[in-house]
C-alpha cells in the first residue's frame, strides 16, 4: 500500500536545477569536513534569549555543532532560544550519546523544547528515557535512518555504524519507539546519498515531509531545508503559542526615570505671581479758562 506524505515547496522562487543541487551537495560535504576539524576548537554558544519555545539541535555521524550555524541563525530570527548539543566526534556508541543529550537537557533546564535531529541524531533522540522525553515537545528527524542504512557497511570500524546497519538491535528499538510516539515528524528526500534506501528515513506518517531536492546534507544545510524546518517549527508553535513576555526596561532608562522623579520632588514649587498690569494713565480734561469781564467805557 502506498503511503502518503507531504512535499515542501519553496515559498519564494523555484526549486534549483538538479545540476546545481549536486554541486551544492559537494560543497556541503567539503564544508562538513572542515567544520568537523574546526569544531574541535570552536563551539557555538547557547542563545538563551527568545520569546518562543527553545530548540535543541542534534548532529549526525561525524557532525559538529559548527555545522548548525546557518540553521541556528534562521531559528534565532524566528524568536527561538537555540542550543546545540556538543556530542564529540560522533563515532561512538549511540546509546551513550542519548545519555549525553538527556543530561544536557537536565543541566541546562530546558523544558517544552523542540529537537531538530539530523541523520544519526534521530536515533540518538529515540534513546531518551522518560526524564528526557518529558522535556521534549516535538522531535523533527531530518534524514535519519530509522530503519538503518546500507551505507553503514562501508565504515564498519565505528560502533555507531554497526548500530545503524539494517536489522540491528538498536534500529529495531528505534522503530518500535517511534511507532508509539505521536510527536515525531520526519523530513526526508528521495535523492538521498547516505540513507539507502530513502524509505528508511520515513516514518510512514501522513505528515512526513519530502524536500524535493538532492542531497543528505542539503536537508539541513541548504536554503530549502532551512526554510522547510523553520516553517514546520513555526506551524507547530502556532498551535499553542507562548505568551509574549515584555522586555525589561534597560538599567539606564530606569536610572533616568528615578533621577527625574527625584528632582521634581526636591525642587520647591514657586508661588504663582500675577504679572502686574501696566498702570493706566490718568487722562485730565483741560479746564476751560474763565472769560474776563469787559470794562465799561
Amino acid at each position: 500500500m502506498k503511503r502518503d506524505h507531504l512535499t515542501y515547496l519553496p515559498e519564494k522562487g523555484n526549486i534549483r536545477p538538479v545540476f546545481v543541487q549536486h554541486l551544492a551537495e559537494i560543497y556541503h560535504h567539503i564544508y562538513y569536513f572542515f567544520c568537523h576539524i574546526l569544531g574541535i576548537f570552536i563551539e557555538l554558544p547557547d542563545h538563551t534569549e527568545g520569546y518562543k519555545r527553545p530548540i535543541v539541535c542534534v548532529s549526525g555521524f561525524l557532525g559538529r555543532g559548527l555545522t548548525w550555524s546557518a540553521m541556528r541563525k534562521h531559528l534565532i530570527s524566528l524568536g527561538h532560544p537555540v542550543y546545540v548539543v556538543p556530542l564529540g566526534f560522533q563515532t561512538g556508541n549511540i546509546r551513550k550519546k542519548s545519555k549525553i543529550l538527556e543530561n544536557f537537557l537536565i543541566e541546562k533546564d530546558i523544558k517544552d523544547c523542540y529537537l531538530i535531529c539530523h541523520s544519526m541524531g534521530g536515533l540518538i533522540a529515540a534513546g531518551l528515557t522518560y526524564k528526557g522525553r518529558d522535556r521534549v515537545r516535538k522531535i523533527f528527524v531530518v534524514g535519519s535512518p530509522m530503519n538503518g542504512t546500507y551505507m553503514a557497511y562501508l565504515a564498519p570500524i565505528f560502533p555507531c555504524t554497526w548500530q545503524m546497519m539494517p536489522g540491528s538491535k538498536l534500529v529495531k528499538e528505534v522503530v518500535e519507539t517511534y511507532s508509539k510516539f505521536h510527536n515525531v515528524q520526519a523530513v526526508f528526500t528521495k535523492g538521498e546519498g547516505i540513507v539507502r534506501p530513502w524509505e528508511s528515513a520515513t516514518l510512514g506518517h501522513f505528515d512526513d515531509v519530502e524536500i524535493p531536492e538532492y542531497g543528505h546534507l542539503n536537508l539541513y544545510l541548504g536554503p530549502l531545508g532551512i526554510e522547510c524546518i523553520g516553517s514546520l517549527v513555526t506551524s507547530e508553535e502556532k498551535k499553542d503559542p507562548l505568551p509574549i513576555k515584555q522586555k525589561p526596561a534597560a538599567k539606564e532608562d530606569i536610572k533616568k526615570d528615578v533621577v527625574t522623579s527625584a528632582s521634581k520632588k526636591a525642587s520647591p514649587k514657586k508661588p504663582a505671581t500675577k504679572k502686574a498690569s501696566p498702570a493706566k494713565k490718568k487722562t485730565t480734561k483741560p479746564v476751560p479758562k474763565k472769560a474776563k469781564p469787559k470794562k465799561k467805557r
